[in-house]
C-alpha cells in the first residue's frame, strides 16, 4: 500500500467474476498512479476471491468478508479511505486510462466542487451498438436535475473525503437510492460536477452488484426527488407531490394539479436556484423551461391515456403536443 495516497480506490465485488480482471485490470492501468485500491469482497461464492488473490500490486488492500450487502459493504469501504479523494470502481464496468488524472486535475482547480462524474458511454456485449449517458456538466443544471434524478454514473465519481466527514456515508434505507441519496447530501453543502467527457465505458447487463434494482423500492427515485425538493424548497405540497409523480409517471400518485400550477411548482424551483447562483440566471432560466416541457408532455400523455375513448379529445392533445414541443428532455442519454 502507498503511503498518504492522494485517492482512495473503492471496489465492492459480489460473484463478480465475469468482468472481475477487466475492471482491476483498468485501475492498476491508469495514467495517474497515486492511489491506494481497496478490493472488498462481498462473500462471493464463485471465483472472485481467486482473481483477486492473483494479483500482487502493492496498491492493491483486499477484504474478504461475510455477505453484507451494498449499501453496508460501501460503507465499510469509505471507512478505509486514506486518501484526500475516493474514486468508486465497479466491479464489471472500464474506467478510461486517464479518468483518475483529469478528475484530480479538475478538483484541485475547483475547491467548492466536492463531488465530480464523468460521462459513460453504455455498452452490452457482443453488440456493437451504444448510447451515452450525457449527464449534464454544470453545478446549476446538476442541481435542478437531482431534484428530479440522478445525474451521475456511479462507477464515474469522484469525490472528496472532506464531503463525506460532513454529510456522512451512504444511506443503507432501501426506499431511497444510496448513491443518490449521498450525492443529493453533497449537493447541499457545495457544488457537484461532471466532466463533459466519457471517461467510463458502463456496462448494461442484469447480474451487475450495482444495477440490481429488485433490492430498492419501486418508489425509490420519486422518494429521493420528494425529498430534495422538500431540502431545497422547504415543504412538499401536494402540486410537487403531483410534480414528482408525473415526472416518475406514478399516475396514482398524481392528484391533478393543473399546468400553471405545476409550472409556479417549477419556478419555485428555479428562484431558489437564482438565490444560490445570482450569476447563472440563464442557465437556470433554460433549465425550467425544459422541465416545463417535460411536464407538458407527461400531462400530455396522461390525458392521452384517459381520453382513448374520444376521438376528438385525443387529436386536440396530439396536436396540442406537436405545437408547444412538448417531448421528454432527454437527460439521462
Amino acid at each position: 500500500m502507498q503511503a498518504n495516497p492522494l485517492i482512495s480506490v473503492v471496489m465492492p465485488v459480489y460473484n463478480g467474476q465475469d468482468y472481475l480482471k477487466e475492471a482491476i485490470d483498468c485501475i492498476l492501468d491508469q495514467s495517474y498512479t497515486y492511489f491506494e485500491f481497496i478490493i472488498i469482497n462481498d462473500g462471493s461464492k464463485d471465483k472472485s476471491d481467486e482473481i483477486i488473490r492473483s494479483y500482487s500490486d502493492v496498491r492493491i488492500r483486499y477484504i474478504n468478508q461475510e455477505n453484507q450487502g451494498l449499501g453496508a459493504t460501501l460503507n465499510i469501504g469509505l471507512g478505509l479511505c486514506n486518501g484526500k479523494y475516493i474514486a468508486r470502481q465497479d466491479q464489471d464496468d472500464i474506467s478510461h486510462r486517464d479518468r483518475f488524472k483529469k478528475q484530480v486535475e479538475y478538483l484541485e482547480q475547483h475547491s467548492n466542487v466536492l463531488l465530480l462524474g464523468t460521462r459513460a458511454k453504455i455498452f452490452q456485449d457482443n453488440s456493437d451498438k451504444f448510447l451515452y449517458h450525457n449527464h449534464a456538466t454544470h453545478p446549476v443544471d446538476l442541481k435542478f436535475d437531482l431534484m428530479f434524478d440522478n445525474p451521475f454514473v456511479h462507477s464515474s465519481v469522484m469525490f472528496r473525503k472532506s464531503a463525506i466527514e460532513l454529510v456522512g456515508n451512504y444511506n443503507p434505507d432501501r426506499n431511497l437510492y444510496e448513491d443518490f441519496d449521498l450525492w443529493s447530501r453533497f449537493s447541499e453543502k457545495g457544488d457537484v460536477a461532471n466532466l463533459p467527457e466519457a471517461l467510463v465505458d458502463y456496462r448494461h447487463h442484469d447480474k451487475g452488484l450495482s444495477k440490481n434494482f429488485a433490492n430498492f423500492k419501486e418508489y425509490a427515485l420519486y422518494n429521493q426527488g420528494l425529498k430534495n425538493i422538500e431540502s431545497l424548497i422547504g415543504e412538499t405540497s401536494q402540486v410537487f407531490v403531483d410534480l414528482e409523480a408525473l415526472y416518475h409517471w406514478k399516475k396514482e400518485l398524481y392528484k391533478g394539479s393543473s399546468v400553471a400550477e405545476l409550472k409556479q411548482a417549477i419556478e419555485k424551483i428555479a428562484d431558489k436556484l437564482t438565490v444560490l447562483y445570482p450569476h447563472e440566471k440563464t442557465i437556470t432560466e433554460e433549465r425550467k423551461n425544459q422541465y416545463e416541457k417535460i411536464i407538458r408532455y407527461r400531462l400530455n400523455i396522461l390525458s392521452r391515456r384517459e381520453n382513448k375513448s374520444n376521438p376528438f379529445k385525443m387529436l386536440m392533445l396530439k396536436i396540442e403536443n406537436k405545437l408547444f414541443g412538448l417531448h421528454p428532455f432527454v437527460i439521462n442519454k
